[in-house]
């Protein structure tokens, strides 16, 4: 049973300072807000917020100094769609239009500078999503935070990465979107949190090419059928048939670009779903339907392997969400 997911709409207009300050502190975390013509300034931040992205606009009216400390939770990232923005960025500086984006790490101090002009496109990623991304492809745990380099100039496929957004943010807008289906928003969301991690430089960009460049091209195509069935059983037989190579190279190939078994990746992969949806589940939902609904029939086993997975129960995660929705 597909379970549509909900959007949140952004929508958010202010004129006094510390309005809009208070608004953005509640998407980046503390930061400093200077207004030079504090009567001049109309925010407006238009969006939706949909799993772990969020995609919409911003601007101020008037120019704006903002500083950040620590995005601490979410990857910020902008592109103006008129006017400009200049990003102060550990004694370097750039200017940033609609050919030059930026994107701003957690735990990465910068200074952000907006003139009356810049309206800007802006896209919020999860941290926690990010990070388990990269962790997958790189098949270990990561030893640091992941830090981009700010500047992302309009070319290639950060061009491309960009589209794939204004394509996204059209399609959270539309009434009765496909991105209300879960199955098919996961692909979206996994789509825009690879391709930005093997298209913008970041500390962990080399390794990550290392891996690519020596994987066999059939692990691709293995890896969308293994995310287009975590709601279902799949054996080891039905990997092999996919495959098309024998079960030695298949085990050799996922042992080294996973580190694991073939059947143990899969295995993974379903239970970082239904935490995604035990982490984004209706006020209705349970436990029990949300794990049948992934593919896990044996409840009480899927709760102890949950809970040596995270650290927690599944209905521990569902009470935090609830409360969540509560608040």
């Amino acid at each position: 049973m597909t379970v549509p997911l909900t959007r949140q709409q952004i929508s958010a207009e202010f004129h006094q300072p510390d309005s809009a300050r208070r608004w953005m502190c509640q998407i980046n975390g503390p930061h400093r807000l200077e207004v030079p013509q504090p009567r001049q300034l109309s925010f407006r931040h238009q969006g939706t917020c949909l799993g772990d992205v969020s995609i919409g606009t911003i601007e101020y009216s008037t120019r704006v100094n903002i500083g950040i400390a620590d995005l601490t939770h979410s990857y910020s990232i902008s592109l103006p769609l008129q006017g400009a923005q200049s990003i102060e960025y550990q004694g370097d500086a750039f200017d940033s239009d609609g050919a030059v984006g930026a994107i701003i790490s957690p735990s990465q101090p910068l200074r952000l500078s907006m003139d009356e002009q810049c309206q800007k496109r802006l896209v919020r990623l999860s941290r926690q999503a990010l990070e388990q991304k990269l962790s997958q492809l790189l098949c270990r745990r990561l030893s640091q935070p992941v830090i981009f380099d700010p500047r992302m100039p309009l070319s290639g496929t950060v061009q491309e990465w960009w589209r794939m957004v204004a394509n996204l943010q059209e399609m959270l807008v539309a009434e009765g979107s496909l991105c209300d289906l879960p199955e098919v928003w996961s692909n979206f969301e996994n789509s825009l949190i690879t391709s930005l991690l093997y298209t913008q430089p970041h500390n962990y960009t080399s390794e990550l090419l290392r891996r690519q460049q020596s994987r066999p091209a059939y692990l691709d195509d293995l890896e969308a059928l293994l995310h287009e069935s975590l709601d279902r059983p799949l054996g080891l037989a039905d990997l092999e048939r996919a495959a098309g190579v024998s079960r030695e190279r298949l085990y050799r190939d996922f042992h080294t670009h996973y580190g694991v078994s073939p059947i143990a990746y899969f295995r993974q992969l379903r239970f970082d779903f239904v935490r995604r949806r035990l982490e984004r589940a209706a006020p209705n939902e349970n436990v029990s339907s949300i794990a049948m609904d992934c593919g896990f029939q044996q409840l009480g086993r899927f709760s102890q392997e949950y809970k040596a997975r995270f650290g927690t129960l599944p209905s521990e995660t569902l009470k935090r969400t609830t409360r969540a929705q509560l608040q």
